[in-house]
């Protein structure tokens, strides 16, 4: 039997009964006892006097007395023939039998007040343990509409087994997992917010310069040649708003969950290569030089298209804030325990109280000469490297370096 609350309450019935029994037989054996002791007396006085009168017959009467008659069925009818000319036969109430009358009704009175007795505690307890009961479930009551009303500081204890406490585990457990929901879609609807906020603001800017772009191109007297720069000043801020409308939803999926990373063993060093390919043209442009330093296989478990997302973002960062002719120097550390990634510029460099901030979106620093800058690409590099379960910091000094350095654990 697995139900706790009914093995105690069977129990205690238990115990209720054995006391009845044993109440039962002591009263029994009073009754029996006083019986036989008033029998003795009684019988003990009419031998007394038949005695007396009739010293002789002291043999015979004690063997009446002792069921040792040899022909005490002829005395036996002849004894009740004489009861009866004084009235008395079997059919008599027992209250005309006073000496027996006594002892039954203190025999029914010690048995009825057992029977209240244990009854009234048989009651007692069983009032107990069901106003327990239905005080627990009360209790859960007003904690479900203290939930649904949107409190979630309620707390039920129940330090007993049974399938009642099972049933306590259980509502705490769903009260957990309704209040993490909630959380969760609070924080969904305050990122949306946000993100929607994020992107109304960053679209503005763009907007507003293509709209005026657009109206001075209605002026017909406007030489050609100024109309295609206009065109090409839009262009250039309609590839501005494309990429950032997609860097914001790559970031919004990673937020939300909704990217399922392939992460396998993969080499690093490939990643990485192939993010410096696709930056082939820009670090020529910029006439940057890398000094890339790696062994020939570093294995990491990750997602190699999003990390080399990454890869990308930190490179181009570090490419946009270094001046024509200067060094980036790309290294990795491999170790039985962790292997890490450290890019390191020699361009502006990021000032201290700054530093905290980097990887917010949309944040720029007070000195960096990149005016077009949405600052989209570093939070979104931080997105896909936490999402790893990787970890990243980030040095600088003033217009000396900066040096992001990214650590994968291998266990």
């Amino acid at each position: 039997m697995k139900n706790t609350e009914l093995k105690g309450y069977i129990a205690i019935l238990a115990v209720l009964l054995a006391l009845f029994t044993v109440y039962q037989f002591i009263t029994q054996q009073l009754f029996y006892n006083q019986l036989k002791s008033d029998s003795i007396t009684t019988w003990g006085e009419i031998t007394a006097r038949l005695v007396e009168q009739n010293p002789e017959n002291e043999t015979e009467i004690m063997k009446v007395l002792t069921a040792h008659s040899t022909d005490s069925i002829q005395y036996q009818e002849k004894g009740r023939q004489i009861l009866r000319q004084f009235g008395l036969y079997e059919e008599l109430k027992s209250q005309l039998f006073p000496l027996h009358n006594n002892h039954i009704v203190r025999h029914n009175l010690f048995l009825y007040w057992g029977l209240f007795g244990f009854g009234t505690i048989l009651l007692l307890v069983s009032y107990m343990q069901h106003k327990r009961i239905f005080n627990n479930i009360r209790q859960l009551n007003s904690a479900a509409k203290k939930i649904m009303d949107g409190d979630y500081s309620v707390v039920i204890n129940e330090n007993k087994e049974g399938d009642l406490a099972k049933l306590v585990v259980s509502f705490r457990s769903m009260k957990d997992i309704i209040r993490k929901s909630m959380q969760d879609l609070r924080e969904e609807r305050e990122f949306l917010v946000q993100m929607l906020q994020d992107i109304s603001h960053q679209l503005k800017t763009p907007l507003s310069t293509i709209s005026i772009y657009n109206e001075m191109m209605l002026n017909e007297s406007m030489p050609r040649q100024q109309q295609v720069q206009l065109l090409q000043h839009n262009d250039v801020q309609i590839s501005r708003m494309h990429l950032l409308i997609q860097n914001l939803l790559k970031i919004a999926k990673i937020d939300a969950r909704a990217i399922l990373f392939e992460k396998e063993p993969a080499n690093l060093v490939e990643t990485i290569e192939d993010a410096l390919v696709r930056l082939d043209n820009m670090i020529t442009n910029r006439n940057i030089s890398i000094d890339w330093n790696a062994p020939k296989d570093v294995i990491v478990t990750h997602d190699k298209l999003w990390m080399q997302e990454a890869v990308l973002n930190l490179l181009k960062n570090a490419i946009e804030h270094s001046e024509s002719g200067d060094e980036i120097k790309i290294t990795i550390e491999d170790t039985p325990i962790y292997s890490e990634l450290i890019i390191q510029d020699f361009g502006e460099g990021i000032a201290a109280e700054e530093l905290p901030h980097i990887f917010n979106r949309f944040y720029k620093a007070r000195g960096s000469k990149k005016y077009d800058s949405v600052g989209i690409g570093l939070a979104l590099a931080y997105s896909i490297i936490e999402a790893h379960q990787a970890l990243i910091k980030v040095e600088s000094k003033l217009k000396a370096y900066t040096k992001f350095t990214i650590t994968f654990i291998k266990f």
